[in-house]
């Protein structure tokens, strides 16, 4: 009978023994998934560390570059504006000189025709001239021809030389006085009238101009004399 309860009691010690061990083999499987899993888990966030940080890497390059193409073109802006501005100060004072060249020729011409009252009377000679060879212009230059008088109108000019056919310088215009203001010109001309009858008269003159100088220095003729 004693034998059989320590037969029995062996069994049993056996079988908790086994079970333990089973339990404890169950265990450990079950801890090398989860073992695994969590290397797995860390291996992952590693990797995404690595990938965030190349990302961020690339983005900081790019960036970078950026930077260096806005400054390469402010620089590029800068030297541009330079040369702009440069070009542009070239022509203003290149505008500058230009005018006042243009004003110191317009003065010159304008002393010129002060100091020398002949041109006035030149002008108005060419313009009978224009007028008397071509009957198209006619009006047009006897109109031009009264405006270097004082006191003169169109009408008259007109009056005076319809029927001239002819007019030419035969001695140009000269100074015979000049006094402040005041000057005398000389010229001869030779000029063709057709008659009431229909013939042509020539006709050569001495004629003295008498001239004065308006405010803005223009010599006018204001009287002639006819020998």
């Amino acid at each position: 009978m004693k034998r059989i309860k320590f037969l029995l009691a062996g069994v049993i010690l056996i079988s908790f023994i086994f079970t333990i061990t089973s339990c404890n083999k169950k265990e450990e499987q079950q801890n090398v998934p989860q073992q695994k899993e969590q290397f797995s888990d860390k291996e992952k966030e590693l990797k995404d560390k690595e990938d965030f940080l190349k990302i961020k890497e690339e983005q900081l390059r790019q960036w970078e570059e950026r930077l260096k193409k806005i400054d390469s073109t402010m620089i590029s802006q800068g030297k541009e504006t330079q040369k702009t501005d440069t070009v542009k100060t070239v022509k203003d004072t290149v505008k500058t000189k230009t005018k006042k060249q243009k004003l110191e020729q317009k003065e010159k011409e304008l002393n010129k025709r002060f100091d020398n009252p002949s041109t006035a009377v030149g002008d108005y000679l060419e313009f009978l001239q224009r007028g008397i060879s071509d009957s198209k212009t006619f009006d047009a230059n006897m109109k031009k021809a009264s405006e270097v008088w004082e006191g003169r109108s169109a009408d008259s000019f007109k009056k005076n030389y319809k029927n001239v056919k002819k007019f030419i310088i035969t001695e140009p215009p000269s100074v015979v006085s000049k006094k402040g203001d005041n000057s005398s010109v000389k010229v001869k001309v030779k000029q063709t009238t057709v008659g009431a009858d229909g013939k042509e008269v020539e006709k050569e003159s001495t004629i003295t101009y008498n001239l004065v100088a308006d405010k803005s220095g223009k010599w006018r003729i204001k009287s002639n004399i006819v020998k």
